[in-house]
């Protein structure tokens, strides 16, 4: 009978413990940073030039992690060209930003994929470490104000996309 009792004490809370955890979406990882002002960067582009944090200052800034071997960074790219192409007009400002990798292997990429989206090189990985990035790709939709309103681990869907674009934008809206 003690062995039971054993048995069941080490056995429940391990099925609880599944289940909650399965019940919870691996996607929606928790950010310390959500709700608080983006860490100002200034980053050199693929092409030589300088973005940094505030030269979005105003508008809506989708920061997205990224690197060419990366699989689901390579599906979600015709869905950030399309946005950006279609977005960038109505003010939202696209920033992708090359983690662990060359920029020889962008040039690439962008050369076989097309691409739109400004390209900023971190190879230090300073900016992805004040950003707390630990798996690609990740996403970060800034306001206006320079607020992380939410973090999205995963490759984007246009659902994902609309759904977190309105919580930066100063109205709803913005097709692509």
């Amino acid at each position: 009978m003690k062995k039971f009792i054993i048995l069941l004490l080490i056995f429940i809370p391990t099925i609880a413990l599944l289940y909650f955890s399965l019940q919870r979406n691996p996607r929606e990882l928790p950010s310390a940073l959500v709700g608080k002002q983006a860490t100002p960067f200034e980053l050199e582009t693929l092409e030589g030039g300088k973005l940094s944090l505030e030269m979005a200052k105003g508008k809506p800034l989708i920061l997205n992690f990224w690197s060419t071997w990366c699989g689901p960074c390579a599906a979600e790219h015709a869905l950030l060209k399309k946005a950006h192409e279609n977005l960038s007009p109505q003010g939202v400002v696209f920033y992708a930003i090359l983690y662990e990798d060359t920029p020889e292997n962008a040039r690439k990429f962008i050369s076989r994929n097309g691409g739109s989206v400004p390209i900023l090189l971190d190879p230090e990985l300073k900016t992805s470490i004040d950003y707390g990035v630990s798996g690609i790709p990740e996403t970060f939709f800034i306001n206006g104000q320079g607020e992380i309103r939410y973090k999205y681990s995963g490759a984007l869907t246009p659902g994902i996309l609309m759904e977190n674009l309105s919580k930066i934008l100063p109205k709803s809206g913005g097709n692509f």
